[in-house]
């Protein structure tokens, strides 16, 4: 049996698939998970009730069809290519057009169940539990292996909430979930006395993940559940049906967290301003009873012995400072005769021959300094004209003459080895660069 490498398998998937797919096609889906890249390429999810295919739109073919913009919910007929995407090893289609058709059917569900239960009055304000302040018990409906309940925890922890939890453990993702997340809170209902709040619960994840949330059966059950509830589904753009029920909703669980914390988090600043009230106030005496020692201290060196033995001896500072003044009046007069007498012999003096032999000196190390500054510059200009070689030399200039330089990932490409199709390349021109999209490859055969 043949063994084959990854990308050997991929390759090969890749031409059948282009092999009986040689022209353009036209696929009708419903559009989801649409974004737009940094470059202006669009990313989206083509789907209907049973399968998708990821699509990619890029920027030269959206500019050729400005007469619609795609979202997320509409049904449309796209037009393009099918191919492989060998790194991903995922199949895709490249849009060439994409035509609008109508409201998916994802879209149209959501809207018909969201009108329905608003006209029931169960997205009405006046039916909305207020959240306790002080939160002491939450019941927590999610998976027990996912991140969501970790984050949840783990926010309340760092925010000291002595709050216990307790984890009503249910799927929330796919058709089976819808039933067992309705009898948890079938059951919550019978324990009303024991919990502050009821939070559902999931760490985001796509529109298709979140789908089983807009059912109407689950949502009715929310919102009948007894217990104050708060929707903490993690899709900061989008609303489920189960958002608009929920008597809170929050974007992600650690937000769900947090907003239980807030009560914790109060106390906690209130304990701390007591703190540094009571500081302030004990510094404030402590102040109070040292001035006080230090009046009673003042009285008492006043009246003290050894107040009189410090003045005495303040006394006799005074007179060495006077005597001390004296001496250095009459040292100063000596030392200015003696100045006198100093500057009359310094014209006889040998050193003011020594003092002419050091200027002649300084004047023939300036002409040395002359004779190297010339020859720095001789070397100098020798330089400047080896760097204008060297620029001649540059293998960019080449540029001007009509060549260019392919870069990939920062970096030069010196093979066409190198390259694959749909690699997005920089093409270095003289005067400017031209973003690339590699769409076929043909290697010279020696």
């Amino acid at each position: 049996m043949k063994k084959f490498t990854v990308s050997e398998l991929t390759k090969l998937i890749k031409r059948l698939i282009e092999k009986n797919f040689t022209s353009s096609i036209n696929v009708v889906g419903e559009i989801s998970n649409y974004s737009v890249s940094t470059l202006g390429h669009c990313y989206f999810t083509l789907k209907d009730e049973n399968a998708q295919i990821k699509c990619v739109y890029f920027k030269r073919y959206r500019l050729q069809n400005l007469d619609y913009e795609p979202k997320n919910g509409d049904k449309v007929i796209i037009t393009g290519d099918l191919t492989v995407y060998e790194k991903d090893g995922n199949y895709q289609l490249l849009i060439k057009k994409i035509e609008y058709d109508s409201i998916g059917d994802f879209y149209k569900r959501f809207e018909e169940t969201k009108r329905k239960l608003e006209k029931e009055g169960l997205f009405d304000t006046e039916n909305k539990k207020e959240i306790p302040y002080f939160v002491k018990r939450v019941a927590v409906v999610t998976s027990p292996s996912g991140a969501a309940i970790k984050d949840f925890i783990r926010t309340l922890r760092k925010n000291g909430a002595n709050i216990e939890v307790d984890l009503w453990p249910a799927p929330v993702q796919g058709e089976d979930a819808i039933q067992v997340i309705i009898n948890q809170f079938s059951y919550l209902n019978q324990f009303t006395n024991s919990y502050d709040v009821v939070v559902l619960m999931r760490g985001g994840g796509s529109l298709e993940d979140l789908s089983i949330f807009n059912d109407e059966l689950l949502a009715r059950a929310f919102f009948a559940c007894k217990i104050p509830t708060i929707s903490a589904i993690g899709h900061e753009r989008d609303f489920t049906i189960c958002d608009f029920v929920a008597d809170l909703r929050v974007a992600t669980p650690t937000a769900a967290a947090e907003k239980l914390s807030e009560y914790y988090i109060t106390i906690g600043d209130r304990i701390d301003n007591l703190e540094r009230h009571l500081i302030k106030e004990f510094e404030h005496s402590l102040i109070m009873k040292h001035q006080y020692l230090d009046t009673l201290e003042a009285k008492l060196l006043k009246n003290s012995p050894i107040n009189r033995i410090k003045q005495k001896i303040k006394q006799l500072e005074i007179y060495e400072n006077s005597i001390s003044s004296l001496l250095k009046h009459k040292l100063s007069v000596r030392e200015k005769n003696l100045s006198d007498i100093i500057q009359r012999i310094i014209p006889h003096n040998p050193v003011e021959r020594l003092l002419h032999s050091y200027s002649i000196v300084d004047n023939l190390l300036k002409i040395i300094e002359s004779i190297m500054v010339a020859k720095i510059q001789v070397n100098k200009d020798k330089i400047e004209s080896y760097i204008t070689l060297l620029r001649l030399l540059n293998p960019e200039n080449i540029l001007d003459k009509g060549y260019a330089i392919i870069i990939k990932d920062k970096n030069p490409v010196g093979s066409v080895k190198n390259i694959h199709l749909e690699d997005e390349l920089e093409i270095r021109m003289r005067d400017g660069y031209i973003n690339s999209f590699v769409t076929g490859k043909k290697i010279w055969r020696k």
